[in-house]
């Protein structure tokens, strides 16, 4: 892994190289629409090269590895929608850089493009008592574990209080609330998550592995009467003969 703290002059030189990625990503991504596509497509063909060096010359391996993949499917991505996804995935991984100082091979996974192409979104599935959901890992920052939970002055519907992380103080989803199992465990990891600028976590028993599921295969919560009824649940899938239920972070984040 690479690592900012080599000394003060390298970890700025990184931060440039990050901030400037970050820029160049975001224009491209601004560029797109229907009338620019060919053009803005061969523009970040020939610059994704010199992303591909800049990335390995600056100890960014894995980061690297990721833009050559992307180049190895630019042509793939058949509408300016689907690039502009795919570049927001990238910036998405320069944002976690940015702030863990470190690259990562699970980032390949965090951010693959591969289920994006064949019509599937990535997942990361998670426990509640005897519940189980999945989060989609474009909102996902990170899994920890061992954090304090802080109780609010006043005690505030829909929230277990606050954890301390990277200097802030996230709220803490009860889940309970809206209708979930209460965790009997003493022992909880938290998913810390953020949809646009709003950071906010997930109190949960378990969280054990990556899910690609086929759009195709989300089934509506109105049709099922075993599902709990949640504002922030509109989808669920069959998993192993389990309904798994699939959490809408932006209903979530206004509820």
């Amino acid at each position: 892994m690479s690592d900012f703290f080599g000394d003060d002059f390298t970890a700025e030189l990184k931060g440039y190289y990050l901030t400037s990625l970050n820029a160049e990503l975001e224009k491209f991504a601004d560029l797109l629409d229907d009338s620019t596509l060919k053009r803005v497509r061969a523009e970040i063909r020939e610059q994704c090269q010199n992303w591909i060096v800049d990335a390995k010359s600056n100890e960014f391996e894995y980061l690297s590895a990721w833009f050559q993949g992307f180049l190895d499917k630019l042509d793939v991505f058949a509408t300016p929608e689907d690039l502009v996804q795919a570049l927001r995935t990238a910036k998405k991984y320069v944002d976690n850089l940015q702030e863990t100082k470190k690259d990562s091979p699970e980032y390949g996974v965090q951010f693959a493009l591969t289920a994006e192409l064949q019509g599937e979104s990535l997942y990361l599935r998670c426990k509640v008592a005897g519940q189980e959901f999945v989060v989609p890992i474009k909102y996902v920052v990170e899994i920890s574990g061992a954090l304090p939970l802080y109780p609010l002055p006043e005690k505030r519907e829909g929230l277990l209080g606050v954890i301390p992380f990277r200097g802030d103080a996230l709220p803490v989803v009860s889940l309970q609330d809206y209708g979930f199992q209460k965790n009997e465990k003493t022992q909880f990891l938290y998913v810390i998550c953020e949809f646009e600028g709003t950071r906010f976590s997930l109190q949960v028993a378990e969280t054990d592995e990556l899910m690609s599921v086929c759009d195709k295969d989300l089934q509506s919560i109105e049709s099922s009467s075993v599902i709990i009824s949640v504002p922030f649940i509109r989808n669920f899938f069959i998993k192993d003969q389990r309904s798994v239920m699939v959490l809408d972070i932006e209903r979530l984040v206004a509820a």
